[in-house]
């Protein structure tokens, strides 16, 4: 007989894999029990790890009780084993709100609903069903009298459906009732949910800190036709709602400059990368060179361990002293630069944070994650030890913090400082165009002396290149090097100011006050040199415009590294050992570099170039945006926030499609701006084939799955393919390996790629947000986990078979009922895992720990990846977290009559999520954008999909019911519960129906409360400032008892009240003198529907600007004595945190006003130039570093400010980059 052919045998390999929890079918009590010890075992070893760790290492499990803004901070959690319990139940729910927003709240309020629905129905469900259905059950005995055949039911099948004799049918009675009191009372759960959903959100959108929010009165419209695509136009067209219009934005489409952001930060990584790089390799060699002389001279090892400790002191000196800095456009990077430009630079120095707060000592590193780290190595870490360092010395390594000035702040500039410092280390006069921060001879307080003229970098271009010779202020003396070596002597003949090229060697005295690369204009010599050099052809210097280009020359093409002397890293490592890349073929930037093909050029002179290049022309487009096309979106802003709302679900245009869909409650820095031109069928197109290829994929996932499952099963593939017997060539450990290994490892590659294809197909789809993105992939996603964890496990016919028997509908009861039942053990199993050991896992978090000890040792060769690693939190993503217990939640509802005894997982698992959660969502994940709890509505919806398919097996199962005579025994039954699903749907229906215009909009009715408390809390915020006169106080006791609190009342359960939230302390820092000019008093109450011009933006229509607002403010200073005395942790986050202003409330109108006019710019407009921010060194590679890249171009920001290397030559810092802008932390 011939062999079966490779279809064939691929299908009934397939088929093989389906129906896996059929296998578990009489699963015994015993087995049960050994999985349940088993783990019990690892999830107390997982709660006694985190408990043991959990002090220690605070930044992997308790990062924001100091890694986050004030206003987000939450308190330590206790030592010791259990004293750490009880705050995560004692915080309330509105602190909780207010530091995790409504996202976090609900997905909590999602698990409590789910145990408000599985505890009750297991207290009257499981007494009733367990003794029903194994009293007088089938279990082994024989059929009948005449017939010896054993039913075969065992172990815990015992339990469930099937185990109730033919002679006693009528019992499935009280399933039929048990099943209709489970559907009417999940449906009356959910009903409440929805209608205390809607409460809480209407009454957090409706505070008056959300309503101070931009993103609670901006609409995003959309698909708007030309005739409509202006200031004007839109104007005249919104004006109707109440209040009228504030501001608009026409978007514009900048794809050009966004790529080339894109490219220009890729490259500025890389340069960074580069450079670093480079300093170390020389760093090394120098060390080498050290110790082979203290080898030569025969020194002590007590000698070189002195001078080990010499150099870790001088490095952090190094970091936190001040370094040198070329390039600086001196945009505004703190709020108060933003609301009044940069002329109060100096008085932010004042401020407690500044840019100048030192990041305290963290015990050599470890601060990075949490104090005491090497007691925990001598104990539970010791195996970390043996790997190569302590734990201590790990974290030193993979944080980069250090501190060892410490306290010593005093003595160092508070504020960053600029001015002009030495191009030629120590022998000559200082280069224009760098800067040095830090007292020096002729400065000894670090006085400022930077540009007086370049308060505004918004220049134009051609103004700014002649204009800048005439901006500076110089300041003899060299810079001061930290280090014990001398840079290498320069050659006498060679000048800074003078280039190897020129040829005149007298040069106009003043002339040098002129950056490197530039000559006077101003002068005779200067105009000669310019003319001639221009008749000559020579090569273009920086700022020259050539001919046909764009741009002007964005460096100094003549220039050669050693015009000026051989660079320092010479002296250590030869010209093959600098890193070199290759570049795309045909130059294609898209193109990633392939190895042996392309060209190969030098990394750092290669990114040098395309750096200056591409931050010349990135900023001449951000000056010039009205060249870019206008897109057919724009946002609108309204005075009033029920106008906003009341124009989202307005009719706009009489064309069906046009002005449409419009978004309200949307982050700017949530806008995916590559969606924001789609037109609506284009958007209908690519939604289309989205769903084709999402549902190809929750279909045929299932045969990969199944391949892995293949890996495990060698010697059936050997015997099912001829041309694979070479297997049985393979050693025994071979194929037991590649069988225990690979299919593990490639189910959690394929598992781990999913989600992130969901959201590639999504963001495609043409969402506009991040957040509509985890609300389309919510849903995705639970239709591929519904399928492949409950159909495709519990249906053990086949794929081939499942593929014919959904054509005919009829046959669907049947399938199910003939499959489900029997895989009911493998869902306690299941359930067993995700309560114990998925919750436990998630409580210690060991993805992190290996994050931290072995990738971050590995990954992070720059301080900005520590820094990044540092302060970069967890971050939930929603659409792929909600499913996997809404799944869950249905398996349980499917089983609660089938097998009933799957309630008490529920509630174990869900009792054990909600808790663990509750603790990560207070303590370890920060949450930067939020739907405003949109996901919850949604997951119960899909909870629905678990009462339809419970109800359609009862069906089937009803009609499989046999008697002692073989005759259908429960018809009526089948036909009730039909009754019971078509009811399901019409109360889902109807339910939608009634809450959907509620779930996302705001009723009018609720603004004129909402105004009054607006008034109450500005009183409010007067009070807390001293500034309520006793009319007002009168009038606040009068009106205490607010508006909502006349209305409906939240549950008791843990909803949130108004009054809390608006009697929240207010910050430390607030605001001081004049603060009566900037909170007008009480005057008339006028209608909030009143559509006066008043109301409008002072920056209505317009870009915004750099004019100085009217209204300036000054906070008073925060006082820094208590955290100078708090654990090294406390102190991180002071140092990164402190001062940082972002709460709207203490912003007047119009300073709001200002932030939100960069807010709703495009991304590409707000992007600012990257800090090249390499380490400083005692040998004086990275002041050289920095010196030839300013001569190079003046379009390269390169610092090396509170950063250096250590002495095992890994970067430490003491400071965040000079390019991180606190702005970018207020929630618009």
């Amino acid at each position: 007989m011939s062999s079966p052919s490779n279809s064939d045998s691929v299908a009934a390999a397939l088929d093989a894999q389906s129906g896996t929890g059929q296998k578990t079918a009489g699963m015994s009590i015993t087995t049960f029990l050994a999985s349940l010890a088993t783990a019990l075992i690892v999830f107390t070893a997982e709660v006694l790890l985190f408990t043991l760790l959990k002090g220690k290492l605070t930044r992997i499990y308790q990062p924001r009780t100091y890694l986050v803004s004030e206003r987000e901070r939450t308190n330590p959690s206790p030592p010791g084993l259990f004293r750490w319990i009880a705050p995560v139940f004692r915080t309330s729910n509105s602190e909780f709100i207010q530091k995790c927003g409504l996202d976090a709240y609900f997905f909590l309020r999602y698990l409590r609903m789910l145990l408000k629905i599985f505890v009750p129905l297991s207290f009257v469900i499981l007494p009733v069903l367990i003794p029903l259905n194994k009293v007088g059950g089938k279990d082994t005995r024989a059929v009948s009298a005449t017939d010896d055949t054993p039913y075969n039911v065992s172990g815990l099948d015992q339990l469930a459906w099937g185990n109730i004799a033919p002679e006693h049918t009528d019992r499935y009675w009280a399933h039929l009732v048990l099943a209709v009191v489970v559907v009417v009372y999940v449906c009356a759960v959910f009903f409440d949910e929805l209608r205390g959903y809607i409460r809480l959100r209407q009454t957090y959108l409706t505070s008056p800190q959300h309503r101070l929010r931009a993103s609670a009165t901006t609409v995003l419209v959309t698909a708007i036709p030309s005739k409509w695509l202006s200031v004007d136009a839109l104007d005249r067209l919104f004006d109707v709602f109440p209040g009228g219009v504030r501001n608009i934005w026409i978007n514009r489409n900048m794809d050009e400059l966004s790529e080339k952001v894109k490219l220009r930060n890729k490259l500025a990584l890389k340069l960074e990368s580069a450079e670093t790089e480079l300093i170390k390799k020389c760093k090394k060699a120098q060390l080498k060179q050290v110790k082979a002389q203290a080898k030569k001279s025969g020194k002590k090892s007590s000698e070189v361990d002195r001078e080990k400790m010499a150099a870790e002191q001088r490095a952090s000196r190094l970091a936190q002293g001040p370094g040198i800095s070329s390039g600086d456009p001196h945009e505004a990077h703190t709020i108060r630069e933003v609301l009044h430009g940069r002329m109060h630079e100096s008085n932010a120095a004042q401020d407690g944070r500044g840019n100048g707060s030192f990041i305290p000592r963290v015990g050599d590193g470890v601060g990075a994650v949490g104090s005491g780290v090497a007691r925990i190595g001598k104990t539970v870490l010791g195996g970390f030890r043996k790997a190569g360092d302590t734990a201590e010395g790990r974290f030193r390594t993979t944080g980069g913090f250090d501190g060892e000035v410490g306290n010593n702040t005093g003595s160092l500039p508070n504020d960053r400082v600029v001015e002009e410092a030495s191009s030629e280390f120590r022998n000559e006069k200082p280069a224009v165009g760098l800067r040095r921060e830090g007292a020096t001879a002729a400065n000894p307080q670090g006085a400022d002396v930077q540009h007086e003229g370049r308060a505004n970098p918004n220049l134009d271009l051609e103004e700014d290149e002649t204009r800048l010779s005439g901006e500076t202020h110089m300041e003899e003396g060299p810079p001061a090097m930290d280090g014990p070596a001398d840079p290498p002597s320069r050659p006498a003949k060679l000048k800074l100011w003078k280039s190897s090229k020129q040829t005149n060697p007298k040069l106009n005295p003043q002339d040098d006050q002129y950056p490197l690369t530039e000559l006077s204009p101003v002068t005779p010599s200067g105009k000669k040199k310019i003319a001639l050099r221009l008749k000559r052809h020579a090569p273009a210097k920086e700022g020259d415009r050539v001919a046909g280009q764009e741009y002007p020359l964005a460096y100094n093409e003549e220039f050669e590294e050693d015009d000026y002397g051989d660079p320092l890293w010479m002296k250590y490592i030869k010209q093959k050992d600098r890193e070199t890349m290759r570049l795309p073929i045909f130059g294609w930037t898209w193109m990633p570099a392939i190895p042996l093909l392309g060209k190969k050029v030098d990394k750092v002179y290669h990114c040098r170039q395309e750096v200056a290049r591409l931050n010349l022309e990135i900023e001449v487009d951000q000056r010039n945006p009205e060249k870019f096309p206008l897109m057919n979106s724009a946002f609108v802003q309204f005075n009033h926030q029920v106008a906003a709302h009341m124009a989202c679900q307005s009719v706009c245009h009489h064309i069906p499609k046009q002005m449409a869909p419009r978004l309200v409650e949307i982050s700017p820095d949530d806008v995916i701006w590559d969606n924001m031109s789609i037109k609506w069928w284009e958007r209908y197109l690519r939604t289309f084939g989205v769903l084709v290829i999402v549902t190809a994929m929750v279909i045929g996932w299932a045969f990969p799955v199944a391949f892995t499952g293949l890996l495990s099963q060698l010697a059936y593939l050997e015997g099912k393919f001829p041309w694979l017997r070479w297997i049985s060539s393979m050693p025994d450990w071979l194929i037991s390996a590649v069988q225990g290994i690979l299919p593990p490892l490639f189910l959690a590659i394929l598992m781990a790629i999913l989600p992130l294809i969901l959201r590639f197909l999504s963001r495609n789809q043409g969402v506009h947000t991040g957040m509509a993105v985890e609300l389309t992939v919510q849903n995705y996603y639970f239709a591929f986990l519904f399928v492949q964890i409950f159909l495709v496990v519990s249906i053990s016919s086949g794929f081939t078979t499942i593929f014919n028997s959904i054509t005919d509908v009829t046959s669907i009861p049947q399938l199910l009922a003939q499959n489900i039942p029997r895989a009911s053990n493998y869902f306690f199993s299941y359930m067993v895992l995700q309560a114990m050991s998925v919750s436990a896992g998630a409580l210690v978090q060991i993805f992190a720990l290996v994050s931290w000890f072995i990738l971050a040792p590995i990954l992070d060769n720059t301080a900005r990846m520590k820094w990044a690693r540092t302060t970069n939190l967890n971050q939930m993503q929603w659409g792929t977290f909600f499913p996997v217990y809404t799944t869950l939640a249905s398996i349980g509802l499917i089983y609660c009559v089938i097998s009933p005894l799957i309630m008490v997982f529920n509630v174990l698992t869900f009792g054990l999520f909600w808790f663990v959660y509750r603790y990560n969502t207070l303590y370890v994940t920060k949450f930067r954008f939020d739907t405003g709890g949109l996901l919850f509505p949604k997951a119960i919806n899909q909870l629905f999909t678990g009462i339809y398919v419970m109800e359609i097996c009862l069906i089937g199962m009803f009609f499989l019911v046999r008697d002692s005579e073989g005759n259908v025994a429960c018809e009526g039954q089948a036909i009730c519960m039909i009754v019971v699903a078509i009811l399901t749907v019409g109360f889902q229906y109807l339910l939608n129906e009634a809450f959907n215009p509620l779930f996302r909009y705001l009723p009018i009715t609720l603004e004129d409360d909402a105004c009054r408390r607006d008034e109450e809390f500005a009183r409010t915020q007067r009070r807390k400032l001293g500034l309520v006169e006793e009319e007002d106080e009168e009038e606040s006791d009068q009106d205490n008892d607010s508006a909502f609190n006349q209305g409906e009342r939240l549950d008791e359960q843990g909803d949130v009240k108004l009054d809390r939230i608006e009697r929240r302390k207010g910050r430390k820092g607030t605001m001081t003198r004049q603060i009566g000019k900037l909170i007008p008093g009480k005057s008339k109450r006028i209608s909030w529907a009143d559509r006066s011009k008043n109301g409008r933006s002072k920056y209505f229509g317009g870009r915004s600007d750099t004019t100085i607002p009217t209204v300036q403010r000054m906070r008073e200073k925060l006082a820094h004595d208590a955290e100078s005395q708090a654990p090294s942790t406390r102190a991180i986050g002071q140092a990164l945190f402190s001062g940082i202003h972002d709460e709207l409330e203490d912003l007047t109108p119009d300073e709001r006003d200002r932030l939100v006019q960069r807010a709703f710019q495009h991304e590409a407009l707000r992007m600012k130039r990257p800090v090249i921010w390499i380490p400083r060194d005692d040998i004086g590679v990275s002041d050289d570093e920095v010196f030839r890249t300013q001569r190079f171009s003046k379009h390269i920001w390169i610092s090396n400010e509170y950063q250096a290397l250590d002495g095992r030559c890994r970067a430490i810092f003491s400071r965040s980059p000079p390019d991180f802008s606190e702005v970018d932390l207020i929630q618009l």
